[in-house]
């Protein structure tokens, strides 16, 4: 649920940086009917998405997705891709220098994740249903899950409530333990709201919570605090093993006829009861320059409170739930990006996005975040070409 800001999100960062990207590619998931011929309409497409990390991790996605609709009543989508991951990831904070700071420790990280999800849908008139299949598999992560969700239209097409399920299981494993093989299940509820305001705008509003339990350790992280008298520690991190979220997301569109142009707004609230409270805001413009052009500029602007437990050093009295994770900790990011699309003859559509992140403990709203927290500093860069048929 969440996107990349997910501060507890699996052991490596390749499922955070996985989450932005397809959020900046704002795009359906989709799928080619068995039978080409009997499709009544549909699309394909593939994007390739690139993000890198200042000094740290690497990531590029190829995704072939594509949808049909056919026989009226039926629509299937679905998508593939691989991450390649490269770089390295910081693994140890430590005190040494009498300031926690984070450290570079281990082996250069390479990865590749592959991943892929089909979804069905079978309209009944004004309702309705689809169920859902992904699967996810890397070397220490390992993700199987599947979804309900339900749809009425009402009052003419011009409202339509929305209703879903969803229960992921999951394998933590890891490089560095070939022992560790510790499950993770997540059960997820949806409801939503979508209302046309006028014949220029809608505001879609939805709800979501979430209920998991097993591991949430990081086995990649640990902890080195030096003490003014007595030995040091080096604690592994470890954190609660259940998580409970809630969170709230709403969207706002409006057109603009005689600017040529759509005003796009954001909110998104998310908690959980590891202490984490976050607030994400975006706003956009969607520029029609001529009947082929469109751009779209758009700022982005984040901030989170630290998890209970969260902590750079540690106490002198050694709790038993502990991480030094600095995406744990409390920050604030600002993302500028730029997205250009151009439409070609025969249905084909060629997107480009370009875009920088900046997390830093000065953006956090309403104090200056965690102390420990190291400004990260990254790009990304996304292009699409689809093709109606």
């Amino acid at each position: 649920m969440a996107a990349t800001e997910d501060p507890a999100g699996p052991a490596r960062e390749s499922r955070a940086l996985a989450a932005l990207m397809k959020a900046a590619l704002a795009l359906p998931i989709f799928v080619v009917p068995a039978e080409a011929g009997a499709a009544d309409v549909g699309e394909i497409g593939i994007t390739v998405l690139g993000y890198k990390e200042r000094g740290l991790m690497k990531v590029t996605e190829p995704v072939l997705w594509g949808r049909a609709q056919f026989l009226e009543a039926w629509e299937v989508q679905a998508s593939a891709a691989i991450d390649v991951i490269s770089g390295a990831s910081p693994q140890l904070v430590t005190n040494a220098n009498g300031k926690p700071v984070n450290s570079i420790s281990g082996a250069s990280i390479a990865d590749r994740r592959k991943t892929g999800d089909v979804k069905v849908t079978r309209r009944f008139g004004d309702f309705a249903l689809s169920a859902s299949r992904a699967l996810s598999k890397e070397n220490d992560y390992h993700s199987k899950a599947f979804g309900l969700e339900g749809r009425l239209d009402l009052n003419e097409r011009n409202t339509t409530l929305t209703a879903g399920y969803g229960k992921s299981d999951d394998h933590v494993l890891s490089r560095d333990d070939p022992h560790l093989n510790q499950p993770r299940d997540t059960d997820e509820y949806l409801v939503g709201i979508t209302q046309i305001l006028s014949p220029t705008a809608l505001v879609q509003s939805t709800l979501s919570a979430s209920r998991g339990k097993g591991w949430y350790n990081d086995p990649y992280k640990l902890t080195f605090t030096f003490f003014p008298s007595g030995p040091p520690l080096l604690v592994s991190d470890t954190r609660p093993d259940h998580r409970d979220t809630w969170s709230w997301l709403t969207r706002y569109r409006k057109h603009y006829p005689e600017a040529h142009g759509t005003l796009q707004a954001e909110y998104r609230f998310y908690r959980d009861d590891w202490g984490i409270r976050a607030h994400a805001i975006e706003l956009a413009w969607q520029h029609e320059v001529n009947e082929r052009w469109s751009v779209r500029p758009a700022l982005r602007y984040y901030t989170q409170d630290a998890a209970d437990f969260y902590s750079p050093v540690v106490p002198v009295s050694h709790p038993a739930i502990l991480s030094s994770d600095q995406r744990l900790g409390a920050f604030g990011g600002l993302s500028p990006s730029l997205r250009a699309i151009v439409r070609l003859a025969d249905g084909v559509v060629v997107e480009g996005t370009v875009g920088y992140m900046q997390n830093a403990r000065n953006f956090h709203f309403g104090s200056s975040g965690s102390e420990a927290f190291e400004t990260l500093r990254a790009v990304y860069g996304i292009i699409g070409v689809r093709r109606a048929f």
